[in-house]
């Protein structure tokens, strides 16, 4: 789904993925509010799919807003090997872990996905085989968050 939206200028080029960590005070009297804080979802990660020519004066953002159409951006993430096949569709269920220098804890750790998020597989990128220091049986995949 997309959604039309408010960003700086200098974020606002196609391709370029930022996430929303919600307004602040300063946007609680703006009367841009509804357009630029109230369609995005906090703590989501969001891509620019558009950039209109439209432009705001806004306080925060030293150069202004721009109007933009985003979309919610997907995640790579390790998956256990039994949820590993394109179009599955699953039930996100955070596996903490506190391995920080493990070449895969931003994938078991994505930003903009949640525990209890239904998602679904897009692209299974290896099914097997990672070297997870906690033996887990996982696998890497590119998956979007669905309704």
């Amino acid at each position: 789904m997309t959604v039309i939206t408010l960003i700086g200028k200098r974020q606002a080029h196609v391709g370029n993925e930022f996430e929303y960590m919600g307004r602040t005070t300063k946007c609680i009297e703006c009367p841009l509010r509804k357009v630029c804080c109230d369609k995005l979802e906090p703590n989501r990660v969001y891509t620019v799919i558009s950039v209109r020519d439209r432009a705001h004066d806004c306080p925060l953002h030293e150069d202004g807003v721009q109007l933009v159409e985003v979309e919610e951006a997907g995640a790579t993430v390790t998956l256990p090997t039994h949820q590993l096949f394109e179009g599955a569709v699953f039930t996100v269920h955070v596996r903490p872990c506190d391995k920080w220098d493990c070449e895969y804890h931003e994938a078991c750790n994505p930003t903009g996905i949640r525990d209890g998020d239904r998602c679904r597989v897009e692209k299974v990128h290896q099914r097997a085989g990672l070297k997870c220091s906690r033996r887990r049986k996982l696998g890497l995949a590119d998956v979007t968050r669905v309704s």
